[in-house]
């Protein structure tokens, strides 16, 4: 059987504890891979019951700008295992500040921070 892949950017590993705002509720959760059009995120599941898939996102990037980045997404999949809820979600509305954002931490990938981001000792 061939896999389709249906993602339309290409997807970076992450590990970065971000804030998902849902009906006026905030949930911490944790990013494990991020793009351009979208981020899966996961949180211990518990008793939360969600009416819509418009969620809102603030995602520290380690970009030397102390605010994170904004972002509206929906909810395109939901996945339950014993101990987590993960969720993968496409950007639905964001600044062009934080696209640029975004994309120059995802041009980054691996090599890590922008050393001209550094700060002086």
């Amino acid at each position: 059987m061939k896999i389709v892949e249906r993602r339309s950017a290409q997807r970076i590993s992450v590990s970065v504890a971000i804030q998902q705002y849902v009906e006026g509720q905030t949930h911490r959760c944790r990013a494990s891979n991020l793009s351009l059009s979208g981020v899966y995120i996961e949180r211990p599941i518990t008793s939360f019951v969600r009416h819509s898939t418009a969620v809102e996102l603030e995602i520290p990037l380690p970009d030397g700008e102390s605010a994170p980045m904004r972002t509206e997404a929906e909810i395109v999949y939901d996945c339950f295992d014993a101990a987590l809820h993960g969720s993968a979600l496409r950007f639905t509305n964001m600044s062009a500040h934080d696209r640029a954002r975004l994309s120059a931490f995802l041009e980054r990938g691996e090599r890590g921070p922008d050393p001209s981001k550094a700060q002086a000792a």
